[in-house]
């Protein structure tokens, strides 16, 4: 489908692309209470089970104040820019793990 505007014609719409790279690879980061990149959790994940999975066992024995314990997920897009997937909330069951 071809989208024109204002005399313009647009480059063809396309889904939504939420990959880091060109070759499809996704990458994810943990935010904080404030939606900013979370201040302990700062690394790349390459799937979201091992994002939260070290979320879990950081938390895990921390008495973490609630802004802490309130993490969130978000996905780099194919533009280099972050898509908030899972807005920040306190962890307080384990994540499920694959059989």
């Amino acid at each position: 489908m071809i989208v024109v505007r204002k005399d313009r014609v647009m480059e063809p719409l396309r889904g939504q692309m939420l990959f880091s790279a060109k070759d499809g690879t996704r990458a994810y980061r943990l935010v904080d209470a404030f939606l900013r990149p979370h201040p302990h959790l700062d690394g790349l994940y390459d799937s979201m089970e091992e994002a939260f999975g070290e979320a879990i066992g950081w938390l895990d024995g921390l008495e973490a104040d609630a802004g802490l314990a309130s993490i969130g997920l978000e996905v780099r897009t194919s533009n280099g820019d972050w898509r908030t997937i899972r807005q920040p909330v306190q962890l307080l069951c384990p994540w499920p793990l694959a059989a």
